[in-house]
């Protein structure tokens, strides 16, 4: 197990990063500029509404501070390369998903740290907060999340044939990978997970539900187009589990952590999944009204 979570979550998580990088092109970027709004909104329900909710959910249904913190993490988790598959299986705004998928990999390097240290000292008792090695998490944070990014967009720069040849296989050894260690994580975790399935499953599902929703809340309200609307939904509701993962049982060393991103693992594509056909109706549903106005 100590192989797995020093060696495998690791590599799992440089791998989707650098899939991510390979995808990427300084046009991604521009687009802060070129769609400063749909960004900007697209930036703040990510960043900040699922931890204010997972928050808020830990502290209704006062759970063990493990399942509660775990939540927090994985809320603070903001998207990955998951997401950007959901946005085009709905014909949704793929341009805008990659640019938000970048942008949080790099905030979140310094935000994950902040909400984990401020969920240790809320859900903890004092005495019993586990140590939290902020200089360790950020090093290790950006040397598996910015550098594989880097490298990945420097590989697409040079050889962008190469890189759109090696992003499906990179997708399907990630995939692999991380089936391993979110089922290794699950059998070791396996005490914890059934003492605490019913308020930790209820928590988990109440959170992935209503991040979604509020996306979606926020979106409209900022009278988002329905194509960044449902970009944003997923961009809030998928979560990067990996990065999770390296959080609670890489750098934290805590198996009993990481049982909120375990069984998120479950709810999250299922909840993706049944929203897609609602996504496609809404975002043909006003191609065809708008349809008229363009011709």
């Amino acid at each position: 197990m100590q192989f797995l979570n020093t060696r495998i979550v690791p590599l799992a998580l440089i791998l989707v990063m650098a899939g991510l990088g390979l995808s990427l092109t300084p046009a991604d970027f521009r687009r802060v500029i070129v769609f400063p709004k749909a960004v900007a909104v697209g930036l703040v329900a990510e960043l900040v509404v699922p931890p204010l909710i997972a928050f808020g959910l830990a502290y209704l249904l006062a759970p063990s501070p493990a399942i509660a913190v775990g939540a927090v993490i994985v809320a603070a988790c903001a998207s990955g390369v998951t997401s950007n598959a959901y946005t085009f299986a709905a014909r949704a705004d793929v341009a805008l998903c990659v640019t938000l998928s970048a942008l949080t990999s790099i905030i979140t390097v310094f935000t994950i740290p902040v909400l984990t240290y401020l969920a240790l000292q809320v859900f903890f008792e004092q005495g019993q907060i586990p140590v939290l090695p902020v200089g360790e998490m950020l090093r290790t944070l950006i040397t598996v999340t910015i550098v594989p990014v880097a490298v990945g967009m420097t590989v697409r720069a040079l050889t962008p044939r190469f890189a759109e040849r090696a992003l499906e296989p990179l997708r399907r050894m990630v995939l692999v990978l991380l089936v391993v260690v979110l089922s290794a994580a699950a059998l070791s975790s396996y005490g914890v997970i059934r003492d605490n399935l019913a308020t930790a499953g209820l928590l988990v599902v109440l959170m992935n539900v209503s991040t979604m929703a509020a996306g979606y809340g926020v979106a409209r309200l900022a009278r988002l187009p329905a194509a960044q609307a449902v970009t944003i939904v997923y961009e809030v509701g998928v979560q990067n589990l990996a990065l999770a993962l390296l959080m609670t049982l890489t750098i934290l060393r805590s198996p009993d952590l990481a049982v909120t991103a375990l069984l998120y693992a479950v709810v999250m594509p299922a909840a993706a999944l049944a929203w897609l056909p609602v996504a496609r109706r809404m975002i043909s549903a006003e191609e065809m009204r708008t349809a008229p106005e363009r011709a």
